[in-house]
């Protein structure tokens, strides 16, 4: 249950310069930008008037987006921000931008939509066209994103090298499976010994042994000291998903 929302630097960039924003302003605008989901398109308007930005200037970026919103947020959102900012945007970015939505769109292969969102920043200023996030809805957070920085390979190298790159939330879409009853395909069998207090050293040796066995057999095997409230000690085990739970006692290794 996730979407892939896309968008261009050079299209944020030309929605300033067609709105008359100066080219030194851009970062600070882009900055109320990024809060938009956050504050809405009147937040983002009140912001940029307290920055002290021309309302000409302020109500006509905003109306660019009203204009995405009533075009939709797909192919024909694209074409008609790139007519719109005709003159103001180089040539290439619908066709790069229309080839990726199509491309993907005819070799994906798992159920989701990408959708052009204008309202992306993806704040590191090292992008230089495409961008993109993986959203979804249920965590009210990107799980991963990343886009195409052309010349900051170069900086280091001497050489310039073109490059697109993402980064991944893993904690975050670990949760997300977790939450959703998600099991490992082929997890290995977790089993437990707990160990009754002061147990003998030769019965420490063949609880080892058995536990030597279980991992070449391809177990995951935790040898703990057996807690005094027993009970809830196996009932967090079993959350943790061990289950098999082996009580060693000094009279019943053997019989293990």
């Amino acid at each position: 249950n996730f979407e892939i929302r896309i968008n261009e630097r050079r299209i944020l960039k030309a929605m300033a310069a067609y709105s008359a924003f100066a080219e030194e302003d851009y970062d600070t605008v882009f900055i109320i930008l990024d809060k938009m989901d956050k504050i809405g398109l009147d937040g983002v308007a009140e912001e940029l008037a307290k920055e002290g930005y021309a309302k000409e200037s302020i109500d006509k970026y905003l109306g660019l987006f009203k204009g995405v919103e009533e075009a939709g947020n797909g192919i024909d959102g694209i074409c008609y921000i790139a007519k719109t900012l005709e003159g103001f945007l180089e040539e290439d970015v619908e066709k790069n931008l229309l080839e990726i939505i199509n491309s993907v769109n005819a070799a994906k292969q798992a159920e989701f939509k990408l959708v052009f969102d204008p309202t992306l920043v993806r704040g590191m200023s090292y992008y230089t066209g495409t961008i993109f996030e993986i959203a979804m809805p249920e965590l009210g957070a990107a799980c991963g994103g990343g886009g195409r920085y052309d010349k900051m390979v170069g900086k280091f190298t001497g050489m310039e090298t073109p490059a697109c790159g993402f980064s991944i939330g893993f904690e975050r879409i670990v949760m997300l499976l977790l939450e959703n009853g998600y099991k490992v395909p082929g997890g290995r069998q977790k089993k437990a010994y707990l160990l009754e207090k002061k147990l003998p050293k030769e019965a420490m040796l063949k609880v080892l042994a058995l536990a030597k066995a279980d991992r070449e057999a391809g177990r995951q095997v935790l040898i703990v000291n057996m807690k005094k409230n027993k009970k809830f000690q196996k009932e967090q085990l079993i959350e943790d998903g061990y289950t098999e739970i082996a009580d060693c006692y000094a009279d019943s290794v053997d019989r293990l």
